[in-house]
């Protein structure tokens, strides 16, 4: 453990104290016993689960092969990678619908293994006294929490300014000092402890990559939980996803038999629907093969959108795809089974369908 994480760790257990002693009147406590409730729900939620689950896993096989090798690895770095995981993996989560994978780890990628990152490395890794930096976090946060609020008002931020530049040169000399006690001990460069501190962060990110993706998959699918008759739990996300891989088997032998299939859609848009979202779809003929009809249908219904080139805004797997034809008439309808059905759409009730293939209903007008 650096000075500085041993510096931050002193402080808030200062704070901890603070708010236990002088928090019941100012409703301190109860805010602090509110934020601990809170990080216990989140790490109790499914997504989290998962990660935290594979992450330990993760953590036991890398250190039966360090024991198992004889090496010479302190625990210590557990904490390394459990302080990357909470505060660097599991921030972004939050984005995963926002962001392309792609553009995730090309943006990781350029980060971990740029100049800056090499800095940042140094910075924190040689610090100085504890007592000094104790003092150096103290100032650091009241600067930034000063700034924050300086920045809130027109008049005030003439002052934001001028402690901004205050905080940039307190900035400058930490990494300063970082940089002469890494010249004087570069020799650490030969041992594997430096290349261990260095390189943890991108592994975590390097492990974590199948997790992100599994992750993202998981939150497609929690909104349609809420909607279902099923419990928000690890097995429900399963079933959900058994399922789809069924459907995307049995569309297997539809998907790019039609390479000009877009020409045959005059519209398509995503709208708002319980338990997820509707895909509306326009035909610019008035009917199509049975062939073409599921490969549209099937296309929507894995959240690939090829044919009709709609990106998802609110969810990836909609709740609702319907076909209509040059006419404006309802042609065909699909529904996900797994809604439960107090949430579902009940337009096609009473009319004359045919059944084609996993829900796909010909509407016979």
């Amino acid at each position: 453990m650096s000075t500085r994480e041993q510096a931050i760790l002193y402080w808030l257990l200062v704070l901890l104290f603070l708010i236990i002693v002088f928090g019941r009147k100012n409703n301190l406590l109860d805010s602090l016993k509110d934020v601990i409730k809170y990080t216990i729900k989140f790490l109790l939620n499914p997504i989290a689960m998962v990660i935290i689950a594979i992450n330990l896993l993760y953590i036991f096989i890398i250190y039966y092969f360090v024991y198992k090798d004889d090496l010479q690895i302190s625990l210590w770095y557990i904490k390394d990678y459990l302080i990357v995981l909470l505060f660097s993996v599991f921030p972004i989560v939050e984005y995963l619908k926002k962001l392309k994978f792609s553009e995730i780890f090309h943006e990781k990628t350029t980060e971990l293994f740029s100049l800056v990152t090499i800095l940042l490395f140094i910075n924190s890794t040689y610090t100085l006294p504890v007592v000094w930096e104790m003092v150096l976090v103290f100032v650091v946060t009241f600067l930034s929490i000063f700034i924050a609020v300086a920045n809130q008002k027109e008049d005030t931020k003439i002052v934001s300014k001028f402690f901004n530049f205050f905080l940039i040169g307190i900035g400058l000399f930490m990494i300063y000092t970082s940089l002469d006690q890494f010249l004087k001990n570069v020799k650490d460069i030969f041992s594997l402890d430096f290349w261990i501190s260095f390189g943890i962060e991108p592994l975590v990110w390097v492990l974590n990559i199948p997790v992100i993706y599994l992750a993202r998959e998981m939150i497609y699918i929690e909104k349609k939980l809420i909607f279902s008759d099923h419990k928000n739990r690890i097995y429900s996300y399963f079933i959900y996803w058994f399922q789809m891989l069924v459907k995307k088997i049995k569309f297997r032998k539809y998907k790019d038999i039609y390479p000009v299939l877009s020409s045959s859609i005059k519209e398509a848009k995503e709208l708002s629907a319980i338990g997820g979202n509707r895909i509306y779809i326009k035909i610019n003929i008035e009917n199509i093969s049975n062939e073409i009809l599921i490969s549209i249908v099937s296309d929507a219904i894995l959240g690939r959108n090829k044919y009709t080139g709609i990106i998802n805004q609110r969810e990836k797997y909609p709740n609702v795809v319907e076909i209509r034809n040059k006419n404006n008439e309802l042609y065909a309808f699909w529904q996900d089974s797994f809604i439960t059905p107090e949430y579902r759409d009940n337009r096609i009730d009473g009319m004359e369908t045919i059944e084609l293939i996993e829900g796909i209903k010909l509407v016979q007008n």
